[in-house]
């Protein structure tokens, strides 16, 4: 074979490559690295008649193409058809060349032409036999509902009984369904239920056109390869890459995509055919196109900028990243490093480690959510520098939706990415509640009333928090909140300004609550008049068996009453309310004695002056005689 043409950018850094693979050779020092875990894919295809109308250019096949095409190495895959019955079209084998043909013949048997949708039928199918030691993902692909008969009423009973008995066999058995609902027809609220329910993803696509984009979701959730970054449609192939293939989206249908090699040559479908080690297929709206060792330099995709174009590659020299769940919770703080290998040996030297710019970047779609730039310094967020590791930690706070986490390194002679998808679950599987009731609270007895009666009870508000977990998500009995309360200052003591040790808060209250029940009630603090804040993680294991970390949002408690702005007169205005209330109860006590008084003073008088008068009548008489 001729070798191909030096570039510029190859002659430019040729004695760094040199330097690369004696390191790379000669002078690493390797520690067994732990490999990942194989990916095994059984697809589950709808053949039913409604597809006629759902999928009426099958799309089906392309997009089927694509996910066998694009499945690296180590990955296994299997095939079934299901309508009214389930067909094993491939039996689950190696994704090696032979078995990708295989997949693309599978791919043009397609059909639509079967009565009902039996989705139970198909999932059982498809769970009954897998490989030792494989990561197992179902992808479901479907434009309907649970449909096995004309009676409505076996349907729903059909339905019930997937979610109640199949759907936690799933679970128990580590199997992740991904699920696809292909039309506004499909039940969407099942397909992604049963993704929930097992930690996989959902993906709605409104048309065949996003057909092949869903697959390229799952895909890149249940099956990520390694990748080369793309940066306006161009990308650096190095000497280490063994096979390269590129996946380019088209903005309309009839623009062709073209590639420009290293050397210059432009290269399209048509002309791919003439070059040994090319296969190009364009249909479905896309260009899937993959060369057997590549010739080394830069290359560039004369096409639309799509944010779903890849350039995945096979290669001795990886990225190596810590699994990411499929499936995970606002709130959640996972812990991972980002690790270079060649032939799956970690490289640890610090004169090639500490010289590779490394990030990691959370994503949707095309916009940027975070970015975390790496280092195997020991600076942060690095634990220990010179290890071949580049820790990190994230904290994925973000809104229920589809997100990508892309890994990528680079140095002057070499560029790797790795990009996985993941689910962001709409709500965390704890959620708090405050609840407040009114109780009587008995005194002490031996306290009295001002006029020496036995106190009477008095009415309290008692305030609790109410913490419930979803069952379907956490193991029983493995769920605890551990936290603190932190409650604001009586306004008198609020922090001086002038002394900087002074704290707006008072001394943290803390808490470890086990969750032993579905819902469960905890006592809050007793301060009523300053607002707290409880700030707590919730540690459990998950029924999709993983253990989780996740930092709640923190939970208000506000005052039951807040005193008045300026606190030294609020207690004298409240005694001076209750002291009006005082004298209007005097005086009128006051006025009645006096009216009172004044009866009797009148009464007095009048018969005071009667007596005198008597005294004088009779007086009288008693000298006349």
């Amino acid at each position: 074979m001729p070798v191909p043409p030096t570039s510029p950018l190859i002659r430019m850094h040729a004695s760094t490559i040199c330097g690369l693979l004696i390191l790379l050779i000669t002078g690493l020092a390797f520690v067994p690295a732990q490999a990942a875990t194989p990916p095994e894919l059984h697809v589950l295809i709808d053949v039913s008649g409604s597809m006629k109308q759902t999928d009426p250019n099958n799309l089906r096949r392309p997009a089927l193409r694509l996910l066998g095409d694009l499945l690296p190495p180590s990955a296994q895959i299997g095939i079934w058809f299901f309508g009214d019955k389930v067909s094993l079209m491939l039996k689950t084998a190696g994704a090696d060349p032979k078995v990708k043909e295989r997949v693309r013949q599978t791919a043009k048997k397609i059909r639509s032409n079967e009565p009902f949708t039996d989705i139970p039928a198909a999932l059982a199918a498809a769970a009954a036999t897998w490989n030792d030691g494989t990561d197992r993902n179902i992808l479901l692909l479907s434009d309907g509902m649970v449909d096995i008969s004309p009676e409505k009423a076996i349907n729903v009973r059909a339905q019930e009984e997937l979610l109640q008995k199949l759907v936690p066999q799933l679970r128990a058995e580590h199997i992740r369904v991904h699920t696809i609902a292909l039309s506004k027809d499909a039940d969407s609220k099942l397909l992604s239920q049963i993704a929930a329910d097992t930690g996989g993803i959902f993906v709605e696509a409104d048309s065949a056109d996003a057909l092949q984009r869903a697959f390229l979701k799952i895909f890149e959730a249940a099956a990520p390869r390694d990748g080369l970054p793309l940066k306006d449609n161009k990308f650096l192939v190095d000497r280490a890459v063994k096979e390269l293939t590129i996946l380019a989206f088209r903005d309309k249908p009839e623009n062709q995509t073209k590639l420009k090699l290293p050397d210059g040559q432009i290269v399209d479908a048509q002309g791919s055919r003439s070059k040994m080690g090319w296969r190009w297929d364009d249909s479905g709206g896309r260009d899937l196109v993959t060369i057997e060792n590549p010739p080394a330099g830069a290359w560039q995709i004369i096409g639309g900028l799509d944010p779903d174009n890849r350039a995945l590659i096979i290669t001795d020299l990886k990225l190596h990243l810590t699994p990411l769940p499929t499936r995970i919770y606002p709130g959640e703080r996972i812990d991972g490093a980002l690790m270079l290998t060649n032939h799956d040996q970690p490289i640890t030297k610090a004169a090639l480690t500490q010289t590779i710019n490394a990030t990691i970047d959370e994503q949707k779609g095309s916009e940027l959510i975070q970015s975390i730039k790496l280092n195997d310094q020991g600076a942060d967020p690095d634990i220990i520098g010179g290890d071949g590791k580049f820790n990190y930690q994230l904290h994925l706070i973000d809104p229920a939706g589809i997100y990508s986490l892309v890994a990528t390194a680079s140095s002057p002679t070499f560029q790797r990415d790795w990009r996985q998808n993941f689910a962001m679950a709409p709500l965390p599987p704890v959620q708090l509640k405050l609840v407040s009731s009114v109780v009587e609270v008995s005194p002490a007895e031996s306290s009295n009333s001002p006029d020496g009666h036995p106190a009477q009870p008095v009415k309290k508000t008692l305030r609790q928090i109410q913490v419930t977990q979803d069952p379907t998500v956490l193991e029983p009995n493995t769920a605890k909140l551990i936290g603190q309360w932190q409650c604001e200052r009586p306004h008198s003591n609020k922090p001086d300004a002038n002394k900087p040790d002074s704290n707006k808060y008072g001394a943290p209250i803390p808490i470890e609550w086990h969750l032993t029940d579905t819902s469960m009630m905890f006592p809050a603090p007793d301060e009523t008049t300053a607002d707290c804040v409880l700030n707590a993680v919730l540690k459990a294991k998950l029924t999709t068996h993983r253990d989780i970390d996740l930092v709640l949002e923190p939970f208000k408690l506000p005052a039951l009453s807040h005193p008045m702005p300026q606190p030294k007169q609020a207690e004298p205005v409240q005694q001076a309310q209750e002291g009006a209330s005082g004298r209007i109860n005097w005086m009128l006590i006051i006025v009645i004695n006096a009216v009172a008084l004044l009866l009797i003073g009148l009464g007095t008088w009048l018969w005071k002056r009667k007596v005198k008068r008597t005294h004088r009548q009779l007086l009288e008489e008693a000298q006349s005689v």
